[in-house]
């Protein structure tokens, strides 16, 4: 399966749902999905599409365009292609639907992403604290206007 091929199968299957596709490459693919959708589109993509690997789901945070992207990154082992899929949040109030159900190993990611980034994943199974020490619950130090540690016991962390 060629990557122009993907792109096709998953605009037909989802019109209003997938934009801003591209192929950059081969074997590099780019689609946009709007939130509300994110899962039904990952299970078409494993199991239509052979997308069998989320191998990376993380956040980006945009200030400038008051938007936080979630970012899936996956694949196949059955052909080369890489789908990088992108889904557009309000940056204040970032929630998605989990992907756990599709992909489980996606349970970290979002742990992490919801820690990190303030990014809620609805329907979670376990969505609760991953890396940081309880005083920093709810500072989101990944996003960009984040002030610095709110004491001396997380500083020595670093």
């Amino acid at each position: 399966m060629d990557a122009n091929t993907i792109i096709d199968s998953l605009s037909g299957q989802f019109p209003d749902d997938i934009y801003d596709t591209d192929v950059e490459s081969g074997i590099r693919i780019l689609a946009k999905v709007k939130p509300e959708n994110v899962v039904e589109v990952c299970r078409y993509l494993k199991e239509e599409l052979s997308f069998d690997h989320l191998g990376c789901e993380f956040g980006v945070d945009y200030p400038d365009r008051n938007e936080i992207e979630v970012v899936y990154l996956i694949s196949s082992y059955d052909h080369p292609v890489v789908l990088t899929l992108k889904a557009i949040l309000p940056r204040d109030n970032p929630e998605i639907e989990s992907v756990v159900p599709v992909y489980w190993n996606a349970n970290w990611y979002e742990r992490e992403t919801y820690e990190l980034l303030g990014v809620k994943y609805i329907n979670h199974p376990d969505l609760r604290q991953l890396v940081l020490p309880k005083e920093m619950l709810g500072e989101w130090p990944l996003r960009k206007d984040y002030k610095g540690f709110p004491n001396k016991t997380a500083k020595n962390l670093v």
